[in-house]
């Protein structure tokens, strides 16, 4: 029978080999896409083009929800779809973070059109068009990054109302952080690799899980926060923090074994997506126009 060290060594053998499979084929991916990018510069600058477009148009939009101008909010919603008609955005960001900047003007055209605007909502969708818009526009200094203090606010908060036991506010803080998160993913799809994304939307569900159940201790909790530090200093490319975010190896508890399989389960979700390039499925983009409602 292995010792709780032994095993915990062992199982971190098999993700090393995993993730170096994963990235094996990613970096294959990468030379393709590399590779399949060149000479389409004159697609680019159009591309370029539109995206800035988009930009001005969803920062406009999303000042007239903040009125409450929905006239003009409707016009541009429009405008914005036919964007999208004429344009892939070929070279500016992956399928993935294409069909994330389609949704969220899907999803601010479904808050425009009901029969009662509810105001929260109109205004949570326009800011993350208007955050996916700016993403794909500005890729080296977009607006999402300026969450990151705000997240990391929720996290510590999350930490505090554990230690002192205050159930009611840890759930606070971490819908909090939910809806922070929620409103930049868009956003963040555009610019991040998707094993990256995965890894975050895995700790904010495995995280609510622990949050809402009434059986996980303080430490519990504490320990995921932690965790969470990590994950979202490497989603906004921070450093590491000076203590690790996880405990050593040998005097981790109970939770080497979620570690384990959420490990393999992400590592698994690299691989395939790695694969699912090699085999060239990502070699073109069509043209998407948002449904009509």
């Amino acid at each position: 029978m292995l010792r709780r060290g032994t095993a915990a060594r062992w199982s971190l053998a098999v993700i090393v080999v995993l993730l170096g499979l994963g990235c094996s084929l990613s970096w294959v991916a990468a030379d393709a896409d590399t590779l399949s990018a060149a000479g389409g510069s004159d697609g680019n600058a159009e591309a370029v083009k539109q995206a800035e477009q988009l930009d001005l148009l969803a920062d406009s939009l999303y000042q007239h929800v903040l009125e409450g101008n929905i006239n003009l909010v409707r016009q541009e919603i429009l405008q914005a779809s036919d964007i999208f008609e004429h344009s892939s955005f070929q070279g500016l960001t992956s399928v993935e973070g294409f069909h994330a900047l389609s949704e969220s003007l899907v999803e601010m055209k479904e808050a425009t059109n009901q029969a009662q605007i509810q105001q929260e909502q109109w205004q949570t969708a326009s800011a993350k068009f208007r955050l996916a818009a700016d993403s794909l526009s500005h890729p080296k200094q977009p607006m999402w990054m300026q969450y990151y203090k705000v997240l990391r606010e929720d996290l510590s908060e999350m930490k505090a109302r554990a230690a002192a036991a205050d159930s009611r506010g840890m759930k606070a803080a971490y819908e909090s952080l939910q809806n922070h998160y929620e409103i930049i993913r868009p956003a963040v799809i555009i610019q991040r690799k998707p094993e990256e994304i995965t890894a975050a939307d895995a700790w904010v569900s495995y995280a609510g899980g622990l949050v809402q159940s009434s059986s996980s201790s303080a430490a519990e909790i504490q320990d995921v926060v932690t965790s969470g530090e990590e994950v979202f200093n490497g989603l906004f490319g921070k450093k590491k923090d000076d203590n690790p975010a996880f405990a050593p190896i040998d005097e981790v508890n109970g939770l080497w074994p979620w570690t384990f399989w959420a490990g393999s389960f992400i590592i698994l979700i690299l691989t395939y997506t790695g694969y699912r390039k090699y085999k060239g499925e990502r070699e073109s983009f069509k043209s998407v126009k948002p449904k009509e409602l």
